[in-house]
């Protein structure tokens, strides 16, 4: 990777610190080897770093990104959140959990919830106090005019709600939050000495905020990307924000679709559809390194991170980090598929 003009870590804090932002992850989140997993497979040097230990409701690669987002929803003037997701999401519980931090009172829309046994992360977001709609597989079809009656009806009322799936903010600035993790991976790679860096997760903002610290700073790190999702195509969803995150920053530089190897022969079925490879993706992880990872994401980076070091995806000499975004409530939904499986 090259840039005009080279970043030092502390150049770059300097243009995140003048966000606004609310300190509710636990941080830095561990760097650690993989060293069980790495003799299985017999092929590179893997390590993971912990995303799913940031603490907030059970952890998660959001706890970042909300770093960022809530105040910007707070200081808005907004009073109510409403948001739009699976009925087994990660961004349902994290959403509520950050909510809650400022003291926000968030409505949850969840497709294909109706008559769902509530467990994993439907119970959290109860716990929570979310407000919970359910919506059956027809009114599903339909989430989005949904919640654009809900928020018809506060603003009604005198509320100002904000819906989520409304702003493009919280695309942007969930790149913020890990812009800032490259600068705290940085300084872990340097303190273990691992070189000729590949790291390898779910394809999405996390990842490109990485990417953006990494050009900026000048480091030659690789970026192997996993889609998850059918329904969700990249070049919408991420890469075309990617001026708007060099805007936001003042960056030299930002990420471009040629920065990340994307993998999406993983997907299956689509989202929601746990494959063989990812249940057996979740035992060995948990099995070698005791790591824990959850059906629809890690789960299917982890499947493809195996696969790809028996296919001689990655080099020998490369040092290979799994980014662990979280999704451990997941785990319970998919409870009878995981205990039944026969590797």
């Amino acid at each position: 990777m090259t840039t005009t003009q080279i970043l030092t870590s502390e150049q770059l804090q300097q243009k995140i610190d003048r966000l606004p932002r609310l300190k509710i992850a636990h941080l830095p989140t561990p760097l650690e080897q993989m060293p069980r997993l790495t003799e299985r497979l017999g092929g590179p040097s893997i390590w993971i770093k912990r995303e799913d230990m940031t603490g907030l409701a059970y952890g998660g690669n959001k706890a970042r990104h909300y770093e960022f987002e809530m105040p910007h929803v707070a200081d808005a003037g907004y009073d109510v959140m409403i948001n739009i997701m699976d009925y087994h999401s990660n961004n349902a519980r994290m959403t509520a959990a950050a909510a809650n931090k400022i003291g926000m009172r968030y409505i949850l829309v969840l497709r294909n919830a109706a008559n769902r046994q509530v467990q994993g992360n439907l119970l959290i977001d109860k716990i929570l106090g979310a407000e919970l709609h359910l919506l059956d597989e027809y009114q599903s079809g339909d989430a989005q005019g949904y919640a654009n009656r809900l928020k018809e009806q506060l603003e009604a009322e005198g509320h100002r709600p904000y819906l989520i799936q409304d702003h493009l903010f919280p695309r942007i600035v969930g790149m913020v939050g890990f812009v800032q993790a490259g600068i705290e991976i940085r300084q872990q790679i340097e303190e273990n000495n691992l070189k000729n860096v590949h790291i390898i997760g779910v394809a999405g903002r996390s990842l490109c905020g990485l990417i953006v610290a990494a050009k900026s700073m000048g480091l030659d790190w690789k970026f192997t990307g996993v889609t998850v999702n059918y329904d969700v195509p990249l070049p919408d969803y991420i890469f075309r924000h990617n001026r708007d995150i060099q805007e936001l920053l003042d960056l030299p530089v930002t990420f471009e679709e040629s920065d990340m190897r994307v993998l999406d022969q993983y997907v299956g079925e689509g989202y929601g559809l746990m494959t063989a490879e990812v249940a057996a993706a979740i035992h060995i992880a948990a099995q070698t390194d005791a790591i824990i990872c959850d059906p629809n994401y890690t789960g299917t980076a982890m499947a493809a991170l195996i696969d790809q070091v028996e296919q001689g995806g990655f080099s020998s000499d490369e040092t290979v980090i799994f980014l662990h975004t979280g999704g451990l409530p997941a785990v319970f939904t998919f409870a009878e598929q995981l205990a039944n499986f026969k590797g």
